[in-house]
């Protein structure tokens, strides 16, 4: 947990706030709400990705091939046989692993972006900025 730190009189660096630096500031801002939004949907998505797994896990242990499973499409569930269910699964699977994929690099490009403008606004404002979490 961060913890809230006073800068002595002697350590604050006194400097005026350009228009460009307020720019750099607000991105950095809004990348880092960026990053908390896609790391929330990556907790969803991989508890998703879990629960499909154990889902098609349980499917492929069934050994009654006649067995009807509901698989539920939207709002509805459809009664699919097993060979159907197992290929609906497995294309939902395939999609929150791409899914899971485009958020990690996504998250990879917003660390670039933090790690530019953090060299930039502190080496301007030393320890008078905190951009940490």
């Amino acid at each position: 947990m961060a913890s809230k730190i006073m800068l002595d009189k002697q350590d604050e660096v006194e400097t005026s706030v350009t228009h460009e630096d307020q720019k750099m500031i607000n991105t950095f801002g809004r990348l880092n709400n960026r990053k908390h939004e896609l790391l929330k949907q990556k907790k969803y998505l991989e508890e998703d990705l879990e629960k499909a797994r154990d889902a098609q896990d349980d499917i492929f242990l069934a050994e009654d091939e006649d067995i009807k499973y509901k698989y539920l499409m939207g709002e509805a569930y459809m009664e699919t046989p097993k060979e159907e269910t197992e290929e609906l699964l497995e294309k939902y699977i395939n999609s929150l692993e791409s899914d899971i994929e485009k958020i990690n690099a996504e998250l990879e490009s917003i660390a670039e972006a933090h790690k530019e403008l953090k060299v930039l606004l502190y080496g301007r404002f030393k320890s008078s900025i905190n951009l940490e979490e």
